[in-house]
């Protein structure tokens, strides 16, 4: 009787074997990968220097809304922390953190790490806020005779601010308007629903807002680099809720009332 002789393996398979191993082991570890940054132990962390109503530590903020609305439909965990405002940018530019909430468009000039959204998240307008100067705003030249506050790291304000009679420059939009209510600068640079609410909640009386906007314009998303792939989505997903009308709803809920009257103890 002939024996069973063991079976033996082709070499001829094994450098094929091994050319696919590789392959499959990069596929792996990118599910893994995939699956830890965006899974439910994993967040997207945004920062923001803003205050409300634009975001707010009970994320009732228009951008806490407008994201939970926004990285919920993309099945997206996140999270926003709120940090100084340089801070904010040189922690998503070297990627200590995921992004910074909103900015002007051309910040990727100075933060070459980070990426933004085409579509805008929001407007912004940069208003001046006063207790003693009355004139109409035309441009940064109007503020030339004045001792001027802003909140350092508000890219914008701080490149049409540059003449005034002085500058000082503060680490968030609270200590900015306790400096104009005590009257150490004639007028507060910052955007106008943020100006508003910081007057109600510091009850100051007797302060205006001058007009016209010293500055209009768009805030857009930033994100690290290392998160590019998910812009597309987000970008599709923001214009979706511009025309289903979630994006006004959540717009109206939290900013109409800035629009339709003014905060109290403005004049």
């Amino acid at each position: 009787m002939k024996k069973n002789m063991p079976k033996e393996r082709s070499t001829a398979q094994m450098p094929v074997i091994m050319m696919f191993f590789p392959i499959c082991l990069a596929l792996i570890f990118s599910t893994v990968w995939s699956g830890h940054a965006f899974g439910q132990s994993a967040k997207l962390v945004l920062n923001t220097s803003y205050s409300s109503p634009i975001t707010s530590p009970d994320n009732s903020g228009f951008l806490d809304l407008l994201y939970k609305e926004l990285f919920g439909r993309l099945n997206i965990p996140f999270e926003i922390q709120a940090l100084p405002a340089e801070r904010c940018l040189t922690n998503a530019n070297e990627g200590i953190d995921d992004g910074d909430v909103c900015r002007i468009a051309d910040l990727v000039k100075s933060y070459t790490n980070l990426v933004r959204t085409t579509e805008p998240v929001m407007q912004y307008q940069m208003v001046l806020f006063s207790r003693t100067a009355q004139f109409k705003v035309s441009g940064p030249e109007s503020l030339k005779p004045y001792d001027v506050g802003i909140v350092t790291g508000w890219k914008i304000i701080e490149r049409n601010t540059t003449l005034h009679r002085s500058r000082i420059m503060l680490d968030s939009a609270e200590q900015l308007f306790q400096m104009l209510d005590q009257g150490r600068v004639e007028v507060a640079v910052i955007e106008r629903t943020v100006g508003m609410e910081m007057v109600k909640k510091l009850r100051i009386a007797g302060v205006h807002i001058l007009s016209p906007p010293l500055l209009t314009g768009e805030w857009y998303l930033y994100l690290h680099k290392r998160h590019a792939a998910l812009i597309p989505r987000i970008d599709s997903e923001l214009r979706t809720m511009k025309k289903d009308g979630s994006y006004d709803r959540i717009r109206r809920e939290v900013l109409g009332r800035y629009e339709q009257g003014q905060a109290p103890g403005i004049r």
